[in-house]
């Protein structure tokens, strides 16, 4: 039996050319899903069908948006919802209804449940035995399950726009909770501005930054006062020796675009844990297939275009907020690592 605990997303995407006679399905079963990884299934050369388990009291509507808009885009790809709650995590790879190759393990079909190595594992399983019952449970489960799944409801209390009130509970039975992360700084000396060589100007330092690099700072009363982002695990130690520094998130934009995003940096919270201190974008892709843009201008690139400012070199001010006409970006937790972001603003015809 192989036992994996790394690279889990390769092994996932990548698994079907190790094997003798390429699958023409894959099949997963997973507690939550993330957009990103699901996204990423038109990569792939046969039909994926996707069980999500874990969302039998409802799925947020935003993270159901991206899935359906996924499935919109590729012809191969099915996700179902489980109407029985499942927490496995199995991953099937079939040729002509017969299983060819089984992972199970902890890993769930996310990028916070394959991106970081150690924290889940998959195991392959032994065919030769008991495939019939994995057959017969996929089978159970395929059955109970609805292609149109309830959605959950939120109910807005109204947002809070100040730098010092930036906790916002949005539904307070179901647990969610919205942020409004602030695009400035403020002293009071200046007020309300814009670093000009950090944040969203990032790309303008002299250290090892890119054209359009950005981040987003986390403010402290999010680690002190919220369940937002979870504290780094203290006993976590890469090969190196070095703590990590980050972890994988997906951000789910209110224009329906879909990022992968690393909450990293290092601030300590009043419980003396470790959090996040800054937000940016990520991708597992390398700079050439982006186009020859860094990972981490993603976030900066974007945000100009939706302020409708094409120079990614120019340093962004409060100003350019306030033509914009929205200085914050307000997040929703959806599940662990995986959130939705607003930077909408109220058009006037």
């Amino acid at each position: 039996m192989a036992f994996y605990c790394k690279n889990l997303e390769e092994k996932i995407f990548h698994k079907h050319n190790d094997l003798v006679s390429e699958p023409d399905e894959l099949i997963i079963i997973s507690g939550y899903l993330g957009p990103s990884p699901v996204e990423k299934l038109k990569e792939l050369p046969f039909k994926t069908t996707v069980i999500a388990g874990m969302y039998t009291k409802g799925v947020n509507p935003k993270l159901y948006d991206a899935l359906k808009k996924s499935s919109k885009d590729n012809p191969n790809l099915t996700v179902l919802f489980s109407n029985i709650e499942v927490h496995s995590k199995i991953y099937i790879w079939m040729k002509e209804n017969e299983p060819k190759y089984v992972l199970i393990g902890s890993a769930n079909f996310s990028d916070n449940g394959l991106l970081t190595d150690f924290r889940e594992s998959l195991a392959d399983m032994d065919l030769r035995s008991d495939y019939i019952n994995l057959l017969d449970y996929y089978n159970i489960i395929k059955a109970n399950s609805t292609l149109t799944p309830k959605l959950t409801t939120t109910i807005n209390k109204g947002e809070k726009n100040s730098h010092n009130e930036i906790i916002n509970n949005l539904d307070e039975e179901k647990g969610e909770l919205s942020i409004n992360l602030p695009l400035y700084s403020t002293t009071k000396k200046q007020g309300k501005y814009i670093p000009p060589k950090s944040g969203f100007n990032w790309g303008q330092s002299s250290g090892h930054t890119a054209i359009g690099d950005a981040y987003i700072p986390i403010p402290k009363p999010v680690i002190n006062n919220s369940n937002f982002f979870p504290p780094f695990d203290p006993l976590y130690n890469s090969k190196s020796k070095r703590k990590r520094d980050s972890d994988p998130i997906e951000i789910i934009w209110d224009d329906g675009v879909v990022m992968e995003a690393s909450a990293e940096g290092r601030q300590t919270g009043n419980d003396g844990k470790e959090y996040p201190k800054n937000l940016t974008s990520y991708s597992s892709k390398s700079k050439k297939e982006l186009g020859g843009i860094s990972k981490k201008s993603i976030l900066g690139r974007y945000l100009r275009k939706r302020m409708n400012i094409s120079d990614f070199q120019r340093v962004i001010t409060y100003d350019d907020l306030k033509q914009y006409g929205r200085d914050h970006i307000t997040m929703t937790k959806i599940s662990d690592g995986v959130y939705s972001a607003d930077f909408s603003v109220s058009r006037k015809d």
